[in-house]
C-alpha cells in the first residue's frame, strides 16, 4: 500500500502516478469526452503537444485520428505505460519525460493541450509563469494552448466527497475522495483512496492526499498576460463533458483558449 501523508505544498512538483498507481490508471482512466473538445483545437493546428500526457489517454486517441501529437510528462512509469500503449496500436508518438514549469523540445506546435486539472498543480505564480513561459516558447504565432484549471467560485462546500468506478479486463478500481481548502484560501486538499477489486477480493488500496490550486477568472487572465497570452475564452466542463458552454459562477472545472499575444 502506497500513502502520501504530507498535508504542505511540495517544494518540487507533484506527480502522484508513480510505481502500482501507474499501472492501475493506465488500463481504468481511459480516453472520454474531452478528446471530441481538444480534436477541434488541435486540428485547427498540429503538431500538437499534450503536456503532463500522463498514461497517454489524449495523445493516443489523437494520434490514432492522424493528428502528429507528442507527449510530455513528469512521471517515468506513466510515459513506461504510454510507450507501451502507442507500441501496441502500431502508434509513433514520442513521449519525453519532462518537468512542464521548464522544458525545450527543439521544435515549434502549434497547439499545446493540458487536461485533468494537471495545471492546478503548480501552486506558485513562479512555477505557473515558468509553464506558461515555456509552453509560449514552444508554440508558433497563431498557436492556441487549451487547458483545464478549477476555478474558485465553484467550489462546492467542505468537506466534498465523491467517487468513481471503473471495470476493467480483470480487475475493478473505486477511487473515493474527500475535498476540502487547505491552509491558504486558494489551495484546495484533496484526499484519496484507492481499491482495487477482483471479484470480491480487495487486490490492492493505497492513500494519497493532493494539494491543488485555483483560481477566479481575472486572476488566470492576469498570469496568462504576464505568461505571454491572451485569454479568448473559457468554457465549462464537467466530468462527463467538455462542452462550449459560457463559464457560470458556479463552475468549477473550466477549459481555458489562449493565444501568444502579438508583440508590439
Amino acid at each position: 500500500m502506497s500513502v502520501v501523508t504530507s498535508m504542505d505544498p511540495p517544494t518540487e512538483p507533484q506527480t502522484w502516478h508513480y510505481g502500482v498507481v501507474a499501472r492501475w490508471w493506465a488500463e481504468f482512466n481511459t480516453s472520454g469526452p474531452e478528446i471530441a473538445y481538444f480534436q477541434t483545437y488541435v486540428e485547427a493546428g498540429q503538431p500538437a503537444l499534450d503536456l503532463a500526457c500522463g498514461t497517454g489517454n489524449h495523445a493516443i486517441p489523437l494520434a490514432r485520428r492522424g493528428y502528429e501529437v507528442a507527449g510530455l510528462d513528469l512521471s517515468r512509469p506513466m510515459l513506461a505505460h504510454a510507450r507501451r500503449k502507442a507500441r501496441a496500436a502500431r502508434l509513433s508518438i514520442p513521449f519525453v519525460h519532462g518537468d512542464m514549469r521548464r522544458f525545450d523540445l527543439g521544435r515549434p506546435f502549434d497547439a499545446a493541450i493540458c487536461a485533468f486539472g494537471a495545471f492546478g498543480y503548480l501552486l506558485t505564480d513562479a512555477d505557473v509563469l515558468r509553464c506558461l513561459r515555456s509552453v509560449h516558447r514552444h508554440l508558433t504565432s497563431d498557436g492556441l494552448f487549451t487547458f483545464e484549471f478549477w476555478q474558485r467560485s465553484g467550489m462546492h462546500p467542505p468537506p466534498y466527497q465523491s467517487w468513481f468506478h471503473r471495470s476493467g479486463r480483470e480487475y475493478e478500481l473505486v477511487r473515493l475522495s474527500e475535498s476540502r481548502p487547505s491552509r491558504r484560501p486558494e489551495r484546495l486538499s484533496i484526499e484519496f483512496r484507492f481499491f482495487v477489486f477482483k471479484g470480491s477480493r480487495v487486490l490492492d488500496r493505497f492513500n494519497e492526499i493532493h494539494t491543488v490550486r485555483t483560481y477566479a477568472i481575472d486572476e488566470m487572465r492576469a498570469l496568462l498576460r504576464r505568461g505571454g497570452f491572451d485569454f479568448l475564452h473559457g468554457f465549462e466542463a464537467t466530468r462527463k463533458e467538455k462542452r462550449f458552454r459560457p463559464v457560470r459562477k458556479e463552475s468549477f472545472r473550466v477549459m481555458a483558449v489562449a493565444r501568444p499575444r502579438a508583440q508590439s
